[in-house]
């Protein structure tokens, strides 16, 4: 996320702060919820293999059940890669804040594929826009049974067209060391990958959103892209995807401050 799509720091002697005091504390909630118009515009239609087609739209609030339902059916790696930490579903408080959003400080994508009369969430992603106007943290998650189909550099575009609308430069998010797959993703879509200056198991990704994608050209490389991506990061990298993960939060990630910490 840059793989999909979270990040806590407690100070020794003190109990780490609960879900629902970081929800409210870090997206700084008001007393009435605002939303602005859906952007229908944004909504597009993606082919899959086996000639199926899938939607990717913008989040609706009634798609929260849909979103517990892909965080769960997710694998321990995948939610440990989107989320930082060993999170077994979303909370119901979660999910609606997750959903629940203006389209304008917040964006959020999902693609569906239909499921009877219903629909299931096989990628979601989103990103909240900061103060500064400037830049947007993003978070991007893949259901494992659909990964390498394309999905998640088309959510990366999706994403930064939104985030060009309304007005950012930059996409920027952290990604788990260990997470190859979502840092090869990054390189094909464009991004910078640099060292995080706070914490040895993050990775630090960012990219204007007025860049062009890349995907193309490396997608057919993937031998040089991997030899780029592991020469282009010191050797605490290597250190770190060669052992087993182990999650230490830090406090900076958007995912991070929403769940609290999960572990």
């Amino acid at each position: 996320m840059p793989s999909a799509p979270d990040n806590s720091a407690t100070a020794p002697g003190k109990s780490p702060p609960t879900e629902e005091s970081i929800m409210h504390a870090s997206l700084r909630e008001t007393a009435t919820y605002s939303i602005h118009a859906y952007p229908a515009h944004l909504i597009n239609s993606i082919a899959l293999r086996r000639g199926l087609r899938a939607t990717l739209r913008p989040v609706l609030p009634q798609d929260a059940p849909l979103e517990q339902k892909f965080v769960a059916t997710l694998s321990q790696g995948a939610r440990i890669n989107r989320f930082h930490g060993n999170l077994c579903g979303l909370s119901e408080q979660v999910a609606a804040q997750i959903t629940c959003i203006d389209y304008v400080r917040q964006m959020g994508f999902v693609v569906t594929l239909p499921e009877g009369d219903d629909e299931v969430v096989i990628a979601d992603a989103c990103y909240v826009l900061n103060d500064d106007g400037d830049t947007a943290e993003f978070a991007i998650a893949v259901s494992d049974a659909w990964q390498r189909q394309g999905l998640g550099s088309q959510m990366i575009e999706a994403l930064c067209d939104a985030a060009r609308r309304g007005g950012a430069r930059w996409l920027y998010g952290e990604v788990l060391a260990s997470n190859a797959g979502m840092l090869g993703l990054m390189i094909r879509c464009g991004f910078t990958v640099r060292p995080h200056p706070a914490d040895d198991q993050l990775v630090r990704v960012e990219r204007s959103v007025h860049a062009p994608a890349r995907a193309r050209r490396t997608m057919r490389r993937p031998n040089r892209l991997l030899a780029a991506l592991n020469h282009a990061l010191p050797r605490w990298l290597q250190r770190v995807q060669g052992s087993t993960t182990k999650v230490t939060p830090s406090g900076r990630s958007y995912e991070r401050q929403l769940l609290g910490r999960v572990m």
